[in-house]
Protein backbone atom coordinates (compact mmCIF):
# COMPACT_ATOMS: atom_id res chain seq x y z
CA UNK A 1 0.00 0.00 0.00
CA UNK A 2 1.48 3.31 -0.69
CA UNK A 3 1.93 5.80 1.89
CA UNK A 4 0.07 8.78 1.67
CA UNK A 5 1.36 11.83 3.75
CA UNK A 6 -0.53 15.13 3.45
CA UNK A 7 1.93 18.30 4.21
CA UNK A 8 2.48 20.70 5.90
CA UNK A 9 -0.17 19.96 8.72
CA UNK A 10 2.05 16.38 9.26
CA UNK A 11 4.64 18.53 10.56
CA UNK A 12 4.55 19.00 13.66
CA UNK A 13 4.46 22.96 14.91
CA UNK A 14 6.77 24.48 17.34
CA UNK A 15 9.23 21.26 17.39
CA UNK A 16 12.44 22.02 17.89
CA UNK A 17 14.10 19.43 16.28
CA UNK A 18 12.30 20.37 13.12
CA UNK A 19 11.69 23.11 10.79
CA UNK A 20 8.13 23.67 10.35
CA UNK A 21 6.62 24.88 7.16
CA UNK A 22 5.53 28.68 7.87
CA UNK A 23 1.91 29.35 7.66
CA UNK A 24 -0.08 31.96 5.62
CA UNK A 25 -3.48 32.38 7.08
CA UNK A 26 -4.12 34.41 3.55
CA UNK A 27 -3.40 31.88 1.48
CA UNK A 28 -5.11 28.69 2.99
CA UNK A 29 -1.84 26.75 4.56
CA UNK A 30 -2.70 25.16 7.51
CA UNK A 31 -4.68 26.15 10.08
CA UNK A 32 -6.37 25.24 13.49
CA UNK A 33 -8.94 23.21 12.41
CA UNK A 34 -10.91 23.16 15.39
CA UNK A 35 -14.05 20.13 15.54
CA UNK A 36 -12.21 18.99 12.03
CA UNK A 37 -9.14 18.17 13.06
CA UNK A 38 -7.70 14.87 13.51
CA UNK A 39 -5.05 12.33 12.17
CA UNK A 40 -6.14 8.84 11.00
CA UNK A 41 -3.75 5.93 9.81
CA UNK A 42 -4.47 2.74 8.04
CA UNK A 43 -2.67 -0.35 7.66
CA UNK A 44 0.70 1.20 9.14
CA UNK A 45 3.59 -0.96 9.24
CA UNK A 46 7.29 0.37 10.40
CA UNK A 47 9.96 -2.03 10.18
CA UNK A 48 12.97 -0.99 12.09
CA UNK A 49 16.23 -2.78 12.21
CA UNK A 50 14.84 -5.29 10.04
CA UNK A 51 12.00 -6.14 12.83
CA UNK A 52 8.43 -5.70 12.59
CA UNK A 53 7.55 -2.92 15.10
CA UNK A 54 4.13 -2.52 13.60
CA UNK A 55 1.89 -4.21 11.38
CA UNK A 56 -1.71 -3.59 10.16
CA UNK A 57 -2.22 -0.83 12.78
CA UNK A 58 -5.15 1.70 11.73
CA UNK A 59 -6.50 4.14 14.44
CA UNK A 60 -8.36 7.64 14.13
CA UNK A 61 -7.83 10.14 16.56
CA UNK A 62 -10.32 13.12 16.36
CA UNK A 63 -10.68 16.43 17.92
CA UNK A 64 -12.42 15.24 20.70
CA UNK A 65 -10.64 11.64 21.64
CA UNK A 66 -8.34 10.82 24.78
CA UNK A 67 -6.48 7.55 23.53
CA UNK A 68 -4.21 6.25 25.56
CA UNK A 69 -1.58 4.14 23.46
CA UNK A 70 -0.71 0.71 25.98
CA UNK A 71 1.57 -2.09 26.02
CA UNK A 72 4.69 -3.87 26.84
CA UNK A 73 7.82 -1.70 26.27
CA UNK A 74 8.99 -2.58 23.03
CA UNK A 75 5.10 -2.87 21.28
CA UNK A 76 5.64 0.10 19.01
CA UNK A 77 3.73 2.32 21.27
CA UNK A 78 6.16 5.66 20.68
CA UNK A 79 6.99 4.15 17.01
CA UNK A 80 3.41 4.60 16.78
CA UNK A 81 3.13 8.36 17.97
CA UNK A 82 5.77 9.25 15.56
CA UNK A 83 4.00 7.70 12.96
CA UNK A 84 0.82 9.93 13.84
CA UNK A 85 2.83 12.88 14.35
CA UNK A 86 4.52 12.70 10.96
CA UNK A 87 7.93 11.95 12.73
CA UNK A 88 7.91 8.67 11.06
CA UNK A 89 7.23 7.35 7.54
CA UNK A 90 5.95 4.45 7.64
CA UNK A 91 6.87 1.54 5.27
CA UNK A 92 2.98 0.78 4.51
CA UNK A 93 -0.05 2.41 5.21
CA UNK A 94 -1.83 5.90 4.99
CA UNK A 95 -1.76 8.76 7.18
CA UNK A 96 -3.57 11.92 6.83
CA UNK A 97 -3.70 14.99 9.21
CA UNK A 98 -6.04 17.88 9.36
CA UNK A 99 -5.19 20.87 12.24
CA UNK A 100 -2.16 21.36 14.09
CA UNK A 101 -0.46 18.76 15.93
CA UNK A 102 1.82 18.83 19.29
CA UNK A 103 4.51 16.38 20.28
CA UNK A 104 5.82 16.21 23.63
CA UNK A 105 8.79 13.62 22.86
CA UNK A 106 10.67 11.88 25.66
CA UNK A 107 13.66 13.91 25.28
CA UNK A 108 14.84 16.80 24.65
CA UNK A 109 18.51 17.95 23.50
CA UNK A 110 19.96 21.16 24.32
CA UNK A 111 21.63 22.59 21.06
CA UNK A 112 23.80 25.51 21.36
CA UNK A 113 22.78 28.96 22.27
CA UNK A 114 19.32 27.85 22.44
CA UNK A 115 17.53 29.71 25.46
CA UNK A 116 14.57 29.10 27.61
CA UNK A 117 13.25 32.06 25.04
CA UNK A 118 13.72 29.78 22.21
CA UNK A 119 11.12 27.35 23.10
CA UNK A 120 8.84 30.39 24.54
CA UNK A 121 8.76 31.71 20.92
CA UNK A 122 8.97 28.50 19.37
CA UNK A 123 5.46 28.11 21.02
CA UNK A 124 4.41 31.17 20.31
CA UNK A 125 5.36 31.59 17.12
CA UNK A 126 1.93 30.85 15.36
CA UNK A 127 -0.06 33.26 17.53
CA UNK A 128 2.37 35.57 16.38
CA UNK A 129 2.51 35.64 12.65
CA UNK A 130 -1.67 35.11 13.45
CA UNK A 131 -1.51 38.75 15.28
CA UNK A 132 0.61 40.13 12.81
CA UNK A 133 -1.27 38.70 9.74
CA UNK A 134 -5.00 40.13 11.72
CA UNK A 135 -2.77 43.65 11.56
CA UNK A 136 -1.76 43.28 8.07
CA UNK A 137 -5.16 42.47 6.92
CA UNK A 138 -7.33 45.56 8.58
CA UNK A 139 -4.33 47.50 7.43
CA UNK A 140 -5.52 46.58 3.52
CA UNK A 141 -9.18 46.54 4.93
CA UNK A 142 -9.07 50.12 6.11
CA UNK A 143 -6.95 51.21 2.87
CA UNK A 144 -9.64 49.47 0.99
CA UNK A 145 -7.41 46.87 -1.02
CA UNK A 146 -9.37 44.31 -3.50
CA UNK A 147 -9.80 41.04 -1.43
CA UNK A 148 -9.10 42.67 1.87
CA UNK A 149 -12.70 41.16 3.15
CA UNK A 150 -11.77 37.44 2.65
CA UNK A 151 -7.86 38.25 4.19
CA UNK A 152 -8.89 40.03 7.34
CA UNK A 153 -11.92 37.01 7.85
CA UNK A 154 -9.40 34.51 7.30
CA UNK A 155 -6.58 36.04 9.84
CA UNK A 156 -9.45 37.05 12.51
CA UNK A 157 -10.84 33.27 12.22
CA UNK A 158 -6.91 31.86 12.69
CA UNK A 159 -6.25 33.63 15.55
CA UNK A 160 -9.53 33.37 17.39
CA UNK A 161 -8.81 29.43 16.91
CA UNK A 162 -5.85 30.09 17.97
CA UNK A 163 -6.81 32.79 21.09
CA UNK A 164 -3.67 34.35 20.29
CA UNK A 165 -4.17 37.37 22.27
CA UNK A 166 -3.05 35.07 25.44
CA UNK A 167 -0.64 32.91 24.58
CA UNK A 168 1.92 34.44 26.52
CA UNK A 169 -0.05 34.15 29.16
CA UNK A 170 -1.35 30.86 28.89
CA UNK A 171 2.35 29.81 28.74
CA UNK A 172 3.97 31.74 31.98
CA UNK A 173 0.98 29.72 33.67
CA UNK A 174 2.49 26.34 32.46
CA UNK A 175 6.05 27.80 33.52
CA UNK A 176 4.70 28.18 36.99
CA UNK A 177 2.52 24.84 37.22
CA UNK A 178 5.43 22.73 36.27
CA UNK A 179 7.45 24.72 38.27
CA UNK A 180 9.96 25.07 35.30
CA UNK A 181 12.67 28.02 34.60
CA UNK A 182 10.71 30.87 33.40
CA UNK A 183 14.41 33.29 32.96
CA UNK A 184 14.23 33.64 28.70
CA UNK A 185 17.47 34.35 28.88
CA UNK A 186 19.01 31.14 30.49
CA UNK A 187 20.50 28.17 27.92
CA UNK A 188 18.98 25.04 27.66
CA UNK A 189 22.61 23.43 28.27
CA UNK A 190 22.64 24.74 31.87
CA UNK A 191 19.48 22.95 32.96
CA UNK A 192 18.99 19.59 34.13
CA UNK A 193 17.08 17.13 31.65
CA UNK A 194 14.15 16.87 34.00
CA UNK A 195 14.02 21.03 33.78
CA UNK A 196 14.73 20.97 30.27
CA UNK A 197 11.70 19.08 29.54
CA UNK A 198 9.15 21.46 31.70
CA UNK A 199 10.17 23.74 29.81
CA UNK A 200 9.12 21.79 26.19
CA UNK A 201 5.95 20.91 28.32
CA UNK A 202 4.94 23.81 29.23
CA UNK A 203 5.56 25.74 26.03
CA UNK A 204 3.05 22.57 24.56
CA UNK A 205 0.67 23.20 26.69
CA UNK A 206 0.91 27.22 26.63
CA UNK A 207 0.67 27.08 22.75
CA UNK A 208 -3.35 25.95 21.51
CA UNK A 209 -2.47 22.95 19.48
CA UNK A 210 -5.47 21.00 18.13
CA UNK A 211 -3.94 17.50 18.54
CA UNK A 212 -1.53 16.90 21.69
CA UNK A 213 0.63 13.71 21.28
CA UNK A 214 2.40 13.23 24.32
CA UNK A 215 5.56 10.37 25.15
CA UNK A 216 5.58 9.89 29.17
CA UNK A 217 4.82 13.56 29.96
CA UNK A 218 4.71 13.04 33.84
CA UNK A 219 8.70 11.94 33.83
CA UNK A 220 10.57 14.87 36.02
CA UNK A 221 7.63 15.84 37.25
CA UNK A 222 6.34 16.29 40.81
CA UNK A 223 3.29 15.97 42.78
CA UNK A 224 2.36 19.54 42.42
CA UNK A 225 3.37 19.09 38.62
CA UNK A 226 1.39 15.88 37.63
CA UNK A 227 -1.54 17.56 39.50
CA UNK A 228 -1.28 20.70 37.09
CA UNK A 229 -0.41 18.63 34.21
CA UNK A 230 -3.23 16.47 34.68
CA UNK A 231 -6.17 19.48 35.18
CA UNK A 232 -4.32 21.15 31.83
CA UNK A 233 -4.95 17.87 29.89
CA UNK A 234 -8.71 17.24 31.13
CA UNK A 235 -9.09 20.65 30.11
CA UNK A 236 -7.46 20.52 26.20
CA UNK A 237 -9.97 21.41 24.19
CA UNK A 238 -8.83 19.61 21.63
CA UNK A 239 -7.78 15.59 20.91
CA UNK A 240 -5.01 14.33 22.52
CA UNK A 241 -2.66 10.65 22.22
CA UNK A 242 -0.86 9.56 25.50
CA UNK A 243 1.56 7.27 25.83
CA UNK A 244 2.79 6.64 30.09
CA UNK A 245 3.24 3.99 32.15
CA UNK A 246 1.34 6.19 34.89
CA UNK A 247 -1.97 4.69 35.80
CA UNK A 248 -3.01 7.51 37.59
CA UNK A 249 -2.36 10.22 34.69
CA UNK A 250 -4.72 6.68 32.43
CA UNK A 251 -7.23 7.05 35.03
CA UNK A 252 -7.65 10.21 34.88
CA UNK A 253 -7.37 11.70 31.38
CA UNK A 254 -8.09 8.47 29.19
CA UNK A 255 -11.38 7.31 27.75
CA UNK A 256 -9.91 5.23 25.04
CA UNK A 257 -6.97 2.53 24.84
CA UNK A 258 -5.38 0.82 21.81
CA UNK A 259 -3.69 -2.06 23.61
CA UNK A 260 -0.53 -3.11 21.65
CA UNK A 261 0.21 -6.07 23.57
CA UNK A 262 -0.38 -9.23 21.71
CA UNK A 263 -3.54 -10.50 20.82
CA UNK A 264 -5.87 -13.98 19.66
CA UNK A 265 -5.17 -12.41 15.82
CA UNK A 266 -2.18 -10.45 16.44
CA UNK A 267 -4.29 -6.94 15.91
CA UNK A 268 -4.30 -4.07 18.56
CA UNK A 269 -7.16 -4.13 20.24
CA UNK A 270 -9.40 -0.88 20.77
CA UNK A 271 -11.39 -0.48 24.18
CA UNK A 272 -13.70 2.21 25.38
CA UNK A 273 -14.80 3.23 28.94
CA UNK A 274 -11.95 4.44 29.89
CA UNK A 275 -9.61 2.59 32.15
CA UNK A 276 -12.03 0.28 33.89
CA UNK A 277 -13.07 -0.14 30.16
CA UNK A 278 -9.73 -0.94 29.08
CA UNK A 279 -9.36 -3.71 32.15
CA UNK A 280 -12.30 -5.34 31.85
CA UNK A 281 -12.62 -5.54 27.91
CA UNK A 282 -8.76 -7.20 28.32
CA UNK A 283 -9.67 -9.69 30.80
CA UNK A 284 -12.63 -10.89 28.08
CA UNK A 285 -10.75 -10.99 25.63
CA UNK A 286 -8.18 -13.09 27.20
CA UNK A 287 -10.23 -15.20 28.76
CA UNK A 288 -11.89 -16.04 25.48
CA UNK A 289 -8.62 -16.46 24.22
CA UNK A 290 -7.48 -19.02 26.40
CA UNK A 291 -10.83 -20.59 25.82
CA UNK A 292 -10.10 -20.57 22.01
CA UNK A 293 -6.45 -22.10 22.82
CA UNK A 294 -7.73 -24.57 25.19
CA UNK A 295 -10.57 -25.93 23.02
CA UNK A 296 -8.08 -26.58 20.25
CA UNK A 297 -5.72 -27.97 21.78
CA UNK A 298 -7.75 -30.30 23.18
CA UNK A 299 -9.46 -31.12 19.66
CA UNK A 300 -6.05 -31.83 18.46
CA UNK A 301 -5.64 -34.02 21.33
CA UNK A 302 -8.83 -35.80 21.00
CA UNK A 303 -7.62 -36.50 16.92
CA UNK A 304 -4.43 -37.26 17.82
CA UNK A 305 -5.96 -39.90 20.67
CA UNK A 306 -7.82 -41.30 18.10
CA UNK A 307 -4.81 -41.72 15.54
CA UNK A 308 -3.37 -43.94 18.39
CA UNK A 309 -6.41 -45.95 19.01
CA UNK A 310 -6.86 -46.64 15.12
CA UNK A 311 -3.16 -47.46 15.18
CA UNK A 312 -3.68 -50.16 18.37
CA UNK A 313 -6.40 -52.04 16.71
CA UNK A 314 -4.15 -51.90 12.93
CA UNK A 315 -1.60 -54.14 15.61
CA UNK A 316 -3.77 -55.73 17.50
CA UNK A 317 -7.41 -55.25 18.38
CA UNK A 318 -8.99 -56.16 14.81
CA UNK A 319 -7.52 -60.03 15.58
CA UNK A 320 -10.03 -62.91 16.06
CA UNK A 321 -9.64 -65.40 18.59
CA UNK A 322 -7.00 -67.82 18.46
CA UNK A 323 -7.88 -70.94 16.50
CA UNK A 324 -10.41 -68.71 14.04
CA UNK A 325 -9.92 -68.55 10.62
CA UNK A 326 -7.19 -66.76 8.69
CA UNK A 327 -9.81 -65.45 6.16
CA UNK A 328 -11.52 -63.16 8.78
CA UNK A 329 -8.30 -61.24 9.50
CA UNK A 330 -8.06 -61.06 5.53
CA UNK A 331 -11.39 -59.40 5.43
CA UNK A 332 -11.34 -57.30 8.28
CA UNK A 333 -7.96 -56.00 8.12
CA UNK A 334 -8.86 -53.17 5.03
CA UNK A 335 -11.80 -51.41 7.15
CA UNK A 336 -9.38 -51.08 10.55
CA UNK A 337 -6.45 -49.46 7.69
CA UNK A 338 -9.13 -47.19 6.03
CA UNK A 339 -10.12 -45.99 9.85
CA UNK A 340 -6.49 -44.96 10.07
CA UNK A 341 -5.60 -43.07 7.46
CA UNK A 342 -8.90 -41.40 8.10
CA UNK A 343 -7.97 -40.45 11.67
CA UNK A 344 -4.63 -39.52 10.31
CA UNK A 345 -6.03 -37.15 7.88
CA UNK A 346 -8.01 -35.63 10.40
CA UNK A 347 -5.06 -35.18 12.43
CA UNK A 348 -2.59 -33.49 9.32
CA UNK A 349 -5.73 -31.65 8.55
CA UNK A 350 -5.97 -30.02 12.15
CA UNK A 351 -4.29 -26.51 12.43
CA UNK A 352 -3.87 -24.93 15.75
CA UNK A 353 -4.55 -21.48 14.31
CA UNK A 354 -5.05 -19.83 18.19
CA UNK A 355 -1.46 -18.62 19.51
CA UNK A 356 -0.55 -19.54 22.96
CA UNK A 357 -1.48 -16.87 25.33
CA UNK A 358 1.09 -14.96 26.89
CA UNK A 359 0.64 -16.10 30.85
CA UNK A 360 0.33 -13.78 33.99
CA UNK A 361 3.24 -13.56 36.40
CA UNK A 362 3.48 -16.27 38.74
CA UNK A 363 5.31 -14.98 41.91
CA UNK A 364 7.37 -18.08 42.84
CA UNK A 365 6.84 -20.07 46.30
CA UNK A 366 8.60 -18.19 49.22
CA UNK A 367 8.96 -19.92 52.73
CA UNK A 368 9.86 -16.88 55.10
CA UNK A 369 8.87 -17.41 58.52
CA UNK A 370 6.78 -14.62 59.88
CA UNK A 371 8.61 -12.56 62.75
CA UNK A 372 11.85 -14.26 61.74
CA UNK A 373 14.46 -11.24 62.22
CA UNK A 374 16.31 -10.28 58.61
CA UNK A 375 17.47 -6.83 59.21
CA UNK A 376 18.61 -3.91 61.97
CA UNK A 377 20.11 -0.53 60.98
CA UNK A 378 20.31 2.18 63.69
CA UNK A 379 21.05 5.82 62.99
CA UNK A 380 22.41 4.80 59.44
CA UNK A 381 23.48 7.72 57.56
CA UNK A 382 25.85 8.89 54.38
CA UNK A 383 27.69 11.70 53.71
CA UNK A 384 26.32 14.10 50.79
CA UNK A 385 23.39 11.54 50.10
CA UNK A 386 20.94 10.57 53.74
CA UNK A 387 21.26 13.29 56.03
CA UNK A 388 18.32 12.14 58.21
CA UNK A 389 19.64 9.40 60.65
CA UNK A 390 17.15 6.23 60.11
CA UNK A 391 16.89 3.34 62.43
CA UNK A 392 14.13 0.57 61.52
CA UNK A 393 13.61 -3.18 61.82
CA UNK A 394 12.36 -5.66 59.15
CA UNK A 395 11.09 -9.14 60.02
CA UNK A 396 9.64 -11.65 58.13
CA UNK A 397 6.47 -10.47 56.58
CA UNK A 398 6.94 -6.72 57.05
CA UNK A 399 6.65 -4.48 54.72
CA UNK A 400 8.44 -0.76 54.29
CA UNK A 401 7.06 1.95 52.24
CA UNK A 402 10.58 4.84 51.92
CA UNK A 403 8.57 8.55 50.56
CA UNK A 404 10.10 11.69 50.32
CA UNK A 405 11.07 14.07 47.76
CA UNK A 406 14.00 13.73 45.30
CA UNK A 407 17.34 14.70 46.84
CA UNK A 408 15.77 12.85 50.20
CA UNK A 409 18.32 9.91 50.02
CA UNK A 410 15.56 7.15 49.53
CA UNK A 411 17.62 4.94 46.80
CA UNK A 412 20.50 5.89 48.82
CA UNK A 413 18.74 4.07 52.32
CA UNK A 414 17.41 1.44 49.51
CA UNK A 415 21.34 0.65 49.08
CA UNK A 416 22.35 0.36 52.39
CA UNK A 417 19.70 -1.92 53.54
CA UNK A 418 20.71 -4.03 50.58
CA UNK A 419 24.48 -4.07 52.18
CA UNK A 420 25.69 -2.40 48.40
CA UNK A 421 26.50 0.73 49.75
CA UNK A 422 28.83 1.13 53.08
CA UNK A 423 27.08 3.94 55.88
CA UNK A 424 29.02 6.83 56.79
CA UNK A 425 27.45 6.53 60.16
CA UNK A 426 25.29 4.41 61.99
CA UNK A 427 25.18 0.31 62.16
CA UNK A 428 23.20 -2.43 59.99
CA UNK A 429 23.13 -5.96 60.63
CA UNK A 430 21.81 -8.68 58.71
CA UNK A 431 20.24 -11.49 60.42
CA UNK A 432 19.96 -14.95 60.29
CA UNK A 433 21.49 -15.70 56.68
CA UNK A 434 18.36 -13.97 55.32
CA UNK A 435 18.49 -13.95 51.42
CA UNK A 436 18.19 -10.54 50.33
CA UNK A 437 17.35 -9.70 46.76
CA UNK A 438 18.12 -5.83 45.52
CA UNK A 439 16.46 -4.74 42.36
CA UNK A 440 17.81 -1.03 41.61
CA UNK A 441 16.24 2.07 39.46
CA UNK A 442 18.93 1.30 36.73
CA UNK A 443 19.60 -2.46 34.95
CA UNK A 444 23.28 -3.93 35.46
CA UNK A 445 26.27 -3.35 32.78
CA UNK A 446 25.32 -6.86 30.99
CA UNK A 447 27.43 -8.23 28.54
CA UNK A 448 25.24 -7.10 25.40
CA UNK A 449 25.72 -10.50 23.43
CA UNK A 450 24.66 -12.81 26.04
CA UNK A 451 21.13 -14.02 25.47
CA UNK A 452 18.44 -13.84 28.41
CA UNK A 453 18.50 -17.60 29.26
CA UNK A 454 22.21 -17.87 29.20
CA UNK A 455 22.43 -14.77 31.83
CA UNK A 456 19.85 -16.08 34.24
CA UNK A 457 21.47 -19.73 34.42
CA UNK A 458 24.84 -17.71 34.50
CA UNK A 459 23.30 -16.04 37.52
CA UNK A 460 21.72 -18.79 39.17
CA UNK A 461 25.37 -20.68 39.15
CA UNK A 462 26.51 -18.00 40.92
CA UNK A 463 23.74 -18.72 43.26
CA UNK A 464 24.55 -22.66 43.91
CA UNK A 465 27.95 -21.88 43.94
CA UNK A 466 27.67 -19.00 47.09
CA UNK A 467 25.43 -21.34 48.85
CA UNK A 468 22.25 -18.91 48.47
CA UNK A 469 19.86 -21.04 46.58
CA UNK A 470 16.65 -22.28 48.71
CA UNK A 471 16.78 -25.88 49.52
CA UNK A 472 19.40 -25.82 46.50
CA UNK A 473 17.02 -25.78 44.40
CA UNK A 474 17.06 -23.45 41.24
CA UNK A 475 14.14 -21.72 40.27
CA UNK A 476 13.59 -21.52 36.11
CA UNK A 477 13.89 -18.66 34.22
CA UNK A 478 10.37 -19.72 32.72
CA UNK A 479 8.79 -20.25 36.04
CA UNK A 480 7.71 -16.54 36.57
CA UNK A 481 6.42 -16.07 32.94
CA UNK A 482 8.23 -12.92 33.29
CA UNK A 483 9.70 -13.09 30.03
CA UNK A 484 8.00 -15.35 26.59
CA UNK A 485 10.14 -17.40 24.44
CA UNK A 486 11.00 -15.08 22.18
CA UNK A 487 12.53 -13.04 25.03
CA UNK A 488 14.42 -15.28 26.54
CA UNK A 489 16.10 -16.13 23.42
CA UNK A 490 17.47 -12.33 22.98
CA UNK A 491 20.72 -10.67 23.43
CA UNK A 492 20.27 -8.23 26.93
CA UNK A 493 21.58 -5.40 24.34
CA UNK A 494 18.59 -5.85 22.17
CA UNK A 495 15.95 -5.83 24.63
CA UNK A 496 13.24 -3.51 25.31
CA UNK A 497 14.05 -1.54 29.14
CA UNK A 498 10.83 -3.45 29.60
CA UNK A 499 12.42 -5.97 28.39
CA UNK A 500 15.58 -5.98 30.54
CA UNK A 501 13.50 -4.47 33.43
CA UNK A 502 11.55 -7.93 33.64
CA UNK A 503 14.93 -10.08 33.51
CA UNK A 504 16.41 -8.00 36.43
CA UNK A 505 13.11 -8.79 38.56
CA UNK A 506 13.65 -12.84 37.46
CA UNK A 507 17.21 -12.89 38.09
CA UNK A 508 16.12 -11.22 42.03
CA UNK A 509 12.99 -13.84 42.13
CA UNK A 510 15.59 -16.53 41.25
CA UNK A 511 17.00 -16.05 45.17
CA UNK A 512 14.16 -16.81 46.31
CA UNK A 513 14.38 -14.15 48.78
CA UNK A 514 13.47 -13.10 52.06
CA UNK A 515 13.88 -9.70 52.14
CA UNK A 516 13.06 -7.91 48.91
CA UNK A 517 14.15 -4.09 48.47
CA UNK A 518 12.47 -2.50 45.29
CA UNK A 519 13.30 0.96 44.08
CA UNK A 520 10.68 2.37 41.61
CA UNK A 521 9.40 -1.21 40.93
CA UNK A 522 7.07 0.22 37.83
CA UNK A 523 9.50 1.67 35.57
CA UNK A 524 9.03 0.17 32.39
CA UNK A 525 6.39 -2.05 32.87
CA UNK A 526 2.84 -2.08 31.69
CA UNK A 527 -0.38 -1.29 33.42
CA UNK A 528 -1.29 -4.96 33.55
CA UNK A 529 1.96 -6.33 34.45
CA UNK A 530 2.39 -3.60 37.68
CA UNK A 531 -1.32 -4.88 38.67
CA UNK A 532 -0.02 -8.68 38.97
CA UNK A 533 3.11 -7.17 40.98
CA UNK A 534 1.30 -5.13 42.88
CA UNK A 535 -1.09 -7.74 43.95
CA UNK A 536 2.20 -10.11 44.77
CA UNK A 537 3.67 -7.36 46.93
CA UNK A 538 0.65 -7.35 49.01
CA UNK A 539 0.58 -11.16 49.69
CA UNK A 540 3.89 -12.12 49.77
CA UNK A 541 5.26 -14.13 53.21
CA UNK A 542 8.73 -12.17 52.33
CA UNK A 543 9.54 -8.71 54.20
CA UNK A 544 9.17 -6.14 50.93
CA UNK A 545 10.76 -2.75 51.28
CA UNK A 546 9.61 -0.11 48.04
CA UNK A 547 10.08 3.63 47.34
CA UNK A 548 8.52 4.95 44.66
CA UNK A 549 6.83 7.71 42.75
CA UNK A 550 3.90 5.94 41.23
CA UNK A 551 1.15 7.29 42.56
CA UNK A 552 -0.98 4.44 41.92
CA UNK A 553 1.68 2.41 43.70
CA UNK A 554 1.52 4.69 46.54
CA UNK A 555 -2.44 4.23 47.07
CA UNK A 556 -1.99 0.75 46.73
CA UNK A 557 0.50 0.83 49.30
CA UNK A 558 -1.04 3.37 51.58
CA UNK A 559 -1.64 0.92 54.56
CA UNK A 560 1.34 0.22 54.22
CA UNK A 561 3.98 1.86 57.62
CA UNK A 562 5.85 4.28 56.02
CA UNK A 563 8.92 6.07 56.17
CA UNK A 564 9.66 9.58 55.18
CA UNK A 565 12.53 11.41 54.28
CA UNK A 566 13.26 15.23 54.06
CA UNK A 567 15.66 16.64 51.69
CA UNK A 568 18.57 18.05 52.44
CA UNK A 569 18.08 22.02 52.56
CA UNK A 570 21.13 23.04 54.64
CA UNK A 571 23.14 24.27 52.00
CA UNK A 572 20.64 25.99 50.27
CA UNK A 573 20.11 29.59 50.26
Amino acid sequence: MKNLEKSPSSVPAAEPDFTPVEPDFTRGDPLPAGRRAHVRADGVRVVLGGRVILSDVSVTVSAGARLALVGENGRGKTTLLHVLAGLITPDQGVVERTGTIGVARQNLEARNGETVGTLVLGAMRESDRALRALDQATTALAEGRPGADDAYAAALDAATRLDAWDAQRRIDVALAGLDACADRERPLATLSVGQRYRVRLACLLGARFDLLLLDEPTNHLDAASLAFLTARLREHPGGMVLVTHDRALLKDVATEFLDLDPSADGLPRRYAGGYAGWQEGRRRDYESWVRDHEAQQAEHQRLADAVSEAQGRLSTGWRPDKGTGKHQRQSRAPGVVQALRRRQEELEAHRITVPEPPQPLRWPPLETRTGAPILRCHDVTVTGRLHQPVTTALNGGDRLLVTGPNGSGKSTLLSVLAGELTPSTGELRHLSRARIAYLGQEVPDWPAAMLAHDLYEQHVGRLHSAGKLHGGTALPLTATNLLDREARRTPVGRMSQGQQRRLNLALRLAERPDLLILDEPTNHLSAALVDDLTAALLTTPAAVVVATHDRQLLHDLAAWPALPLTADTRDLP
